[in-house]
């Protein structure tokens, strides 16, 4: 079983979304005109697979973990976007396939940079990009409640100190053929409920129900207990982020 097996549920519905701007925005920053091939890397439940299928003409799906390759055909199929995906991981990517883009989500830190670069140097094309994202809830004066949810998170983690996430992508991308040539960064603010916020810290690894175990609803009170004095009319108030760092070679 994956590390991500027990966040399929809610890793598909609660994690930070990416707007819709943050796509049209960087399909225009890489001068994208419909005949690229893209590869997201990690697809998850095809968040970014899905957003940046309309700006290009192929978009192949590759994730280790089955129910994820599950929720993110489903997920496709929602969305009319025409996808093909493949189980599976990046170190052991096949030969023979070239790709315009390549989207890393919130997965770079998962993989191996000793074999994963090589592949990468092999199926990107010459003047290929590959984009690493990400999207999260950012502090802002909207959003008073941002810390107090992070510290209940760290408090029940297996990496309270994020130890596993620190690494910089043009810190991983070090001693590889590809460099920072870009960034870009879309902000949105939605309303977003204490559910949802219970189901985002599932979604985590450090604190998916596999960690926290049989707690799980102990572990949802606190986080509850802690948002209720923020509520605005039953919601909170959230300032998402999302962002790619643009590599080249």
């Amino acid at each position: 079983m994956g590390r991500f097996a027990s966040t399929v549920e809610f890793y598909t519905r609660y994690r930070e979304p990416y707007p819709q701007e943050f796509f049209r925005a960087a399909a225009e920053r890489l001068g994208l005109d419909g005949d690229e091939a893209l590869l997201d890397v990690g697809c998850g439940p095809g968040p970014l697979a899905i957003g940046f299928a309309p700006f290009v003409a192929t978009c192949t799906a590759l994730d280790p973990e089955p129910g994820m390759i599950d929720v993110a055909k489903a997920a496709a199929e929602r969305a009319r976007a025409h996808l093909s995906f493949r189980l599976g991981r990046i170190e052991d990517f096949p030969g023979g396939e070239s790709f315009d883009v390549v989207t890393i989500g919130r997965a770079l830190h998962w993989l191996d940079r000793q074999s994963a670069p090589e592949v990468l140097e092999r199926i990107v094309s010459s003047v290929g990009r590959i984009l690493v994202c990400r999207s999260g809830s950012v502090e802002a004066p909207a959003s008073p409640w941002l810390k107090s949810y992070q510290e209940v998170c760290r408090s029940w983690s297996d990496d309270p100190d994020r130890k596993h996430y620190r690494l910089e992508a043009a810190e991983w991308f070090a001693g590889s053929q590809f460099h920072k040539i870009d960034s870009i960064s879309v902000t949105e603010t939605h309303r977003v409920s204490v559910q949802d916020l219970v189901g985002r810290a599932l979604s985590k690894s450090n604190t998916s129900p596999a960690v926290v175990g049989d707690r799980q609803a102990e572990f949802a009170a606190e986080i509850r207990k802690t948002l209720e004095p923020f509520l605005q009319n039953g919601v909170l108030q959230e300032k998402i982020e999302a962002a790619a760092v643009i590599f080249g070679r």
